[in-house]
């Protein structure tokens, strides 16, 4: 028995600016997570530049607002070059905004919102290289990863990762390695030769530095929020990625390989918050992305009685997350606009 409570959701034009309209409606009307002070430190680079007027009151919203509206714009072009589902649905985008929306952490302007747009950049060039080991494109790749460093050093940690997906991708290759290894290198040849003529040296060698100090399982700053949270995206994640690989048959081979990379990606994310928590409210905005993709194929192309309840129960669920992110440990919100600029040491509150 076929259900069309989802097919009528997935396939309808109306989706996304509907989705767009309840998520900006939520950015607004959620109370706004306050970040307490603190000294910026080495492990978000470039983002003590940031003018502190950015980082609080309306600014902080509208600019978090308007990195989550590129975001959706970007996942939904996404979708459109690449094919990411078997039918016309902007199911993708608009799981990517609601997901968004109900992750408060996310309403702040943070470096995770440029470290999430600079990474869904990252994936035009990398999903364009299928069996196509061109240098042009890891370099493309490599170059947008390497920017999101600057303000989030670690994410060179990922670095590997691509390499890893180029290999899934039938895209790797010794000239596509160096290529990958000059697009690394060259945003901080510039910022080193920069540092050097100004004299600032010493505040880059201490951002180089801080990519190799790590501390790891660093759960002291976690909370039940966090944990309903990050258990929720997990369980988005699962579902989608089981239903994909059940029904994998019915995609084409290319589709395949998209989905192998970015579920491949979406479990690197979530082992990297596992060992780095201390970092979760950026490393969230990169799950975010792979999560959107892999439960918006299941959304969209799972159409049975099971599918049917349980996503109503994930709906339901989906409010007690949010919930869940102000009940608990309440103190550490306020109900207005208002409150201290972002800084980078206390980044894990919500």
């Amino acid at each position: 028995m076929r259900f069309h409570f989802q097919r009528t959701i997935a396939s309808s034009q109306a989706t996304l600016p509907v989705v767009g309209v309840i998520a900006l409606g939520l950015w607004y009307l959620l109370p706004v997570p306050v970040n307490g002070g603190g000294d910026v430190c080495a492990d978000y680079g470039l983002w003590h530049l940031m003018p502190s007027f950015l980082q609080e009151g309306y600014w902080t919203i509208g600019l978090s607002a308007l990195g989550a509206v590129l975001g959706v714009y970007l996942m939904t072009e996404l979708n459109n070059a690449y094919i990411l589902l078997r039918v016309s649905s902007r199911m993708i985008g608009s799981t990517y905004a609601l997901l968004v929306a109900i992750t408060v952490v996310c309403h702040r302007f943070q470096p995770g919102s440029i470290v999430a747009l600079l990474s869904l950049l990252s994936f035009f060039p990398l999903f364009v290289s299928y069996q196509l080991p061109n240098p042009r494109l890891s370099f493309m790749t490599h170059l947008l990863v390497s920017l999101a460093s600057l303000v989030f050093p670690k994410m060179l940690f990922l670095v590997p990762i691509y390499w890893l997906l180029q290999g899934f991708l039938r895209a790797f290759s010794f000239r596509c390695f160096m290529a990958s290894l000059l697009a690394v290198l060259l945003p901080y040849w510039f910022y080193g030769g920069l540092a050097f003529a100004l004299g600032f040296w010493s505040d880059f060698a201490t951002q180089v530095s801080a990519v190799f100090e790590v501390q790891w399982f660093d759960y002291s700053q976690l909370d039940g929020r966090h944990f309903f949270t990050f258990g929720f995206l997990v369980l988005l994640f699962l579902s989608g990625a089981i239903d994909f690989y059940h029904n994998r048959f019915l995609d084409k081979a290319r589709i395949r390989t998209l989905y192998n990379v970015v579920i491949l990606h979406g479990g690197s994310i979530m082992l990297t918050i596992c060992l780095f928590p201390q970092f979760f409210s950026v490393l969230v905005h990169l799950l975010l992305i792979d999560t959107a993709i892999v439960f918006g194929h299941f959304f969209t192309l799972t159409h049975t009685l099971f599918s049917h309840i349980y996503n109503i129960v994930l709906l339901l669920f989906a409010l007690v997350v949010v919930a869940a992110q102000y009940v608990l440990d309440a103190s550490g919100f306020t109900f207005a606009p208002t409150g201290v600029p972002f800084h980078a040491t206390t980044l894990i509150p919500l």
